[in-house]
């Protein structure tokens, strides 16, 4: 075998080797929980909207607040009243919403993972769980993080 043959065998290999394997977005789920420890907020505000076959509580963008990995507060940014069905415990602080998406990496049938730049934390969350399932796909936004 020629040498160009062997330089295209080698170049097909690292292409179909570099697609977004679940290993390499655990690593980069990693790498950005380590951002995000880093920065050791205790208290923290985010905003959060899902867009979803879901709840309506769960679609309009709400500001949660966040003490010592526990959610004391959400409000709707529109009124700023809280949400009538949903209680405090059914949102999620920035730890949860990092356990959420390892299990996204590891379980879900399709789904893509953005993560802020500032802070480590995932800001786009998209989760298809089964394929041939309809309505059970999800997209999580977080935004605004804010100490």
């Amino acid at each position: 075998m020629n040498k160009p043959s062997k330089f295209c065998l080698v170049l097909l290999f690292l292409i179909f080797a570099c697609d977004n394997e679940p290993d390499s977005d655990l690593i980069t789920w990693q790498k950005n929980w380590n951002k995000w420890q880093s920065m050791e907020m205790a208290q923290y505000t985010y905003k959060f909207y899902a867009v979803c076959e879901c709840i309506d509580e769960w679609t309009r963008e709400v500001q949660v607040s966040v003490r010592n990995d526990s959610v004391i507060s959400v409000l709707f940014t529109n009124d700023n009243l809280p949400p009538k069905n949903l209680k405090i415990s059914d949102w999620h602080t920035i730890n949860s919403l990092f356990n959420l998406s390892k299990t996204v990496i590891e379980e879900a049938a399709q789904y893509e993972i953005q993560y802020d730049n500032t802070y480590g934390n995932p800001k786009k969350i998209f989760i298809d769980w089964d394929k041939e399932m309809v309505d059970d796909e999800a997209t999580f936004f977080i935004t605004d993080v804010e100490n």
